[in-house]
């Protein structure tokens, strides 16, 4: 689907489903959460541990819009089924295959990808595949962008996950999301997150920090999400301007990947 279309389709919704872009009332906190599970290499696509250990995570940490990155097909099924039952509905987008993800589950194939998960609705669901021109071996799962509008209690906005690649064509795929994305941000709420695999000082993130407030304001000393030594800042949630205001920041480990799970609150 081209960008123009996208964002005509993403416009519409949001202007049917929120109305004014200024909202009268001020709705209730929200906690958001991006997590890259690293579901294919830290895990070999094991499934019941996995499933278990995030969902439990997520309900516990009480996270309204969920993004995850690095989860294979048969991984998302597990923790979409297990909170199911606690109101939350989920979307995933195949970016790629993973090569261990039918190590464990041998029923739903090697699918591996993103995902969005809220305690709420979601509709209008949007999948973008990242342009991939360099050919370099980073380059060689593709990579995708997954939005959806969410409908919480008091609260609609439209949430964007991805996970860009590392390498040549981390650039290119930054500047294809800021093209899409930054003009819906300015009318409509929008929260935008991911492993986006660079750091806060890099300049391809300026325009971001000019159009979004991230949950982390600082971009010289930030919490780091990635555990490797050095660790260090490499995911983000982005609130669009005048719409959400970030209220704090946390992180969370589960023993299960390279990557903390990076909670954001906002207003």
């Amino acid at each position: 689907m081209r960008l123009r279309l996208v964002l005509a389709l993403v416009t519409a919704v949001l202007t049917v489903l929120v109305g004014a872009p200024a909202q009268a009332t001020r709705p209730p906190a929200m906690k958001a959460l991006t997590f890259n599970l690293c579901g294919n290499v830290c895990r070999n696509g094991e499934v019941a541990d996995t499933a278990g250990n995030i969902a439990y995570k997520i309900r516990k940490l009480g996270a309204s819009v969920v993004m995850l990155q690095e989860l294979c097909y048969s991984q998302f099924l597990g923790i979409r089924d297990r909170l199911a039952r606690y109101g939350y509905a989920a979307e995933f987008a195949a970016a790629s295959h993973g090569g261990h993800c039918n190590d464990d589950d041998h029923k739903h194939g090697t699918a591996f990808g993103v995902a969005l998960i809220a305690r709420g609705q979601l509709s209008g669901k949007i999948v973008y595949r990242l342009p991939s021109p360099y050919r370099a071996p980073s380059s060689s799962e593709g990579r995708v962008v997954l939005g959806a509008v969410v409908r919480l209690p008091g609260r609609t906005l439209f949430a964007v996950t991805t996970h860009t690649a590392l390498g040549p064509n981390l650039s290119i795929q930054l500047a294809a999301i800021r093209r899409w994305l930054v003009p819906v941000a300015a009318r409509r709420p929008v929260l935008f997150g991911g492993d986006l695999n660079l750091a806060p000082s890099s300049g391809d993130l300026d325009p971001f920090y000019t159009a979004f407030d991230e949950a982390d304001a600082d971009r010289d000393h930030p919490l780091p999400t990635f555990i490797p030594r050095p660790a260090r800042k490499i995911d983000y949630l982005f609130g669009s301007k005048r719409f959400l205001t970030p209220s704090g920041v946390a992180r969370a480990d589960t023993g299960y990947s390279d990557h903390s799970m990076y909670l954001g609150a906002f207003r």
